[in-house]
């Protein structure tokens, strides 16, 4: 009979960035009562805009293990690894170190999660194990939604995107091979990430806002720059690849959708967040007053992306956007938002000189 060890009231805190989630569903568990607003900002998640050359791989390329270190002014300290590798014995070491790590976690009463475990590109909470793999919790879980999806994941499998729900499982045994984001077709090697995640003593308010606003400031300015075999675009130049991707027409609809829903979540929380800090900091009124007016700026940016996101609901078909007067309206859109993100990058960076 298999023994399952598994932590109580460990759940999945939702999100699209799903990194962010994973750290707020951690200090959820640990009974810290900071806002997903709160948790999202002083991650540096609020303020990026990335995406990769082909407009296809959303949330790839985010540097979640800066993110994971600035989680330390959560009161967290987030530890793992997170590397490619062939198959074979160089795989199996990543996914054996894994295995350990988490287990020796667990059993201490400290949560873990990975990415490419049980979703292609997602993170998922590890609330428990046995002696054959991993039990999962993820936005694709929970009653109703994917039958067999609370079923084990091997151990084995990790950086592979095994999910055994019953639909997954039925694709594959159809032949159906799912291509992974980060290497290829499974026989290519895996992604390995997972990470624990500890309490520790989390610093003032003050110098936590510093290190997520300097953070949001230099990856503003990132530019192109390359990961995982794959080119990546942050900032300014994020934008200029997106739109000449919705011009051209190379852009499916399903990822036109799935990158505006993670931008409108990602400005609707950057504005929630800086109104938090201006009232968190209200003891320095002109750092407040600059707060609240960027605060303000991010709402502008948020409530444009809810009308892109009101034409591009969840979830689109995977096929090009046909109707040319919803690209143009589309492309419009953007080339507002541009220059307003731009302005709030430079008013964070502002911000952060009264450090």
């Amino acid at each position: 009979m298999m023994t399952k060890t598994a932590l109580e009231g460990y759940r999945f805190a939702g999100m699209h960035r799903s990194c962010v989630g994973a750290v707020k569903s951690c200090l959820q568990y640990y009974g810290t009562d900071d806002s997903s607003a709160w948790v999202y900002g002083i991650t540096g998640g609020a303020f990026l805009m990335i995406v990769d050359e082909e407009l296809s791989a959303p949330l790839v390329g985010d540097p979640e293990e800066s993110m994971f270190a600035l989680s330390q002014h959560l009161g967290l300290n987030i530890r793992g690894t997170n590397e490619a590798a062939d198959s074979g014995p160089a795989l199996e070491a990543l996914q054996l170190e894994a295995w350990e790590l988490a287990r020796t976690a667990l059993d201490r009463g400290v949560p873990a999660f990975a990415k490419e475990l049980d979703l292609g590109n997602e993170t998922s909470l590890i609330y428990g194990y046995d002696e054959t793999g991993y039990y999962t919790h993820s936005w694709h879980s929970g009653p109703g939604l994917h039958e067999g999806a609370d079923g084990v994941v091997p151990w084995t499998m990790l950086g592979r995107s095994y999910c055994p729900c019953a639909a997954c499982r039925a694709r594959a045994e159809n032949g159906e091979k799912r291509k992974h984001v980060y290497r290829g077709l499974p026989e290519d090697g895996g992604f390995v990430s997972l990470h624990v995640a500890e309490q520790r003593e989390r610093p003032d308010d003050r110098t936590a806002m510093a290190a997520a606003l300097r953070f949001a400031a230099e990856w503003s300015r990132k530019g192109v720059y390359t990961w995982g075999g794959r080119t990546f675009y942050s900032g300014s130049a994020a934008y200029d690849r997106w739109l000449t991707a919705v011009r051209d027409g190379s852009i499916e609809a399903f990822y036109m959708g799935y990158f505006i829903d993670i931008m409108h979540e990602s400005r609707r929380y950057a504005a929630q967040f800086l109104t938090e800090a201006a009232e968190r900091l209200a003891e320095d009124a002109a750092l407040a007053r600059r707060l609240t007016a960027a605060a303000e700026h991010y709402k502008q940016v948020s409530g444009l992306y809810r009308t892109l996101e009101q034409m591009f609901p969840w979830m689109q078909p995977h096929e090009p956007i046909a109707d040319a007067e919803r690209r143009q309206q589309a492309i419009e859109r953007l080339e507002r938002i541009k220059p307003l993100d731009e302005e709030g990058w430079a008013m964070l960076e502002e911000i952060s000189m009264f450090w």
